[in-house]
């Protein structure tokens, strides 16, 4: 049993309390200080929780007054800690998925890229491996980002990868994550996308994303079945006057979850406060779309058939203007709609956490209350990732 005592709970309500933890769950928590102990163990500080695992009985970790969120969730990741999930390498799968561990994401959706459809399906069953040999814990499932895309919005998706949705490629896809699939993102207006989502809605959530649609073929996919816009705003037209877009039929859609990237590149403030505000705190999901170099610095990198340059923290496909995915972590998203959206840490925490669960049906995370899994990330007064709990065990930073 692990005792976080001293720490500033964000349930959803904030508790100036403690919390327990046994068997990777949450068992208690309350105000004020800790319930007493029949044998008072030592407390430890915070940053000594590392060692606090392998202790048998009671270990307290005094939080020292520092923000406990639930653990941070990412439903579209590309890569982190210099390796590529797409790359079709176990190895480099349990290398993305712990720098991203290590930074409080307890709940990974691996996304592959499109690529040549070989490539797709090796980037798909080396995650699959991965998970099954129980080194990225934290990886949760598969997000297909195409092949079914625009290429007037392909965005870094590889162009002469792009196909029309096919029944069979499909097939192939979701057989090759072996179980793994959670979404996958199309553009709507494509011949038979959206027959292809009213067939497949209940295997997977479908994410209307790069797409050259004026709205009428979102509508119409998420009539069909469709429920999440891939980082809305990015690879789509924007809203105008007499044509929505997908932009305006997914904010005004209770149905839909909205994926947006807060790495103060891909969307300006004033897009993230409209976003937010219209689409509510509910719906907003903040994912990072991490690249390769997430972690890395600034300098030229490839990975796969990517050729991509970071200047002052922005990835771009080499030589271009295009934006390659970011480089940032969802606790620097959580730091920046903190700041930039005037919100206080528990005010902040659906939107890396809590929103994504309850979209794609986790009932057993995203929020700090008993029963649910000890998913948890202790954060600084200035947001800075300090302990990470996964399932109620330190994870060593």
């Amino acid at each position: 049993m692990i005792t976080l005592a001293n720490a500033r709970i964000c349930t959803p309500t904030l508790i100036q309390g403690w919390l327990q933890m046994h068997d990777g769950h949450i068992t208690a928590l309350g105000p004020g200080q800790r319930p007493p102990s029949a044998d008072q163990p030592p407390v430890r500080p915070a940053r000594g929780a590392g060692s606090a695992g392998a202790t048998s009985g009671e270990v307290v970790v005094d939080a020292g007054g520092r923000w406990v969120l639930p653990g941070f969730i990412d439903t579209h990741c590309h890569g982190g800690g210099g390796a590529a999930l797409y790359s079709g390498n176990p190895d480099d799968v349990i290398q993305v998925a712990r720098s991203h561990l290590q930074q409080g994401t307890t709940t990974l959706i691996a996304s592959v890229a499109t690529m040549r459809l070989d490539r797709m399906l090796a980037a798909a069953t080396a995650t699959a491996d991965a998970v099954a040999s129980n080194q990225a814990p934290n990886i949760r499932g598969i997000h297909f980002e195409g092949p079914f895309l625009s290429p007037n919005r392909r965005g870094a998706q590889t162009e002469s990868a792009l196909l029309t949705p096919d029944e069979q490629v499909f097939t192939d896809l979701i057989d090759a994550a072996n179980g793994l699939t959670v979404s996958m993102t199309i553009a709507p207006e494509l011949p038979g996308a959206v027959d292809l989502i009213h067939r497949h809605h209940d295997q997977l959530t479908f994410a209307v994303g790069h797409t050259d649609d004026d709205g009428s073929h979102t509508r119409q996919a998420f009539d069909a079945g469709a429920r999440a816009a891939t980082h809305l705003f990015n690879a789509m037209p924007t809203m105008t006057h007499r044509h929505p877009g997908p932009v305006g039929v997914a904010l005004l859609d209770d149905r839909v979850a909205c994926e947006l990237i807060a790495d103060g590149t891909h969307l300006s403030p004033e897009a993230l406060t409209v976003a937010t505000r219209t689409a509510g705190p509910d719906r907003s999901i903040l994912v990072t779309d991490a690249m390769a170099a997430t972690g890395l610095g600034d300098g030229d990198y490839s990975y796969a058939d990517r050729h991509v340059t970071v200047h002052h923290g922005i990835a771009k496909l080499r030589d271009t203007d295009t934006l390659a995915g970011s480089v940032h972590f969802l606790s620097d998203a959580l730091a920046n709609v903190v700041r930039l959206l005037h919100l206080t840490p528990p005010q902040a925490a659906p939107l890396v956490s809590t929103n994504a669960a309850r979209h794609y049906g986790w009932h057993d995370r995203g929020t700090i209350a008993i029963g649910q899994s000890a998913d948890l990330v202790l954060l600084s007064e200035d947001l800075t990732v300090q302990s990470v709990y996964l399932a109620g065990k330190p994870i060593d930073r």
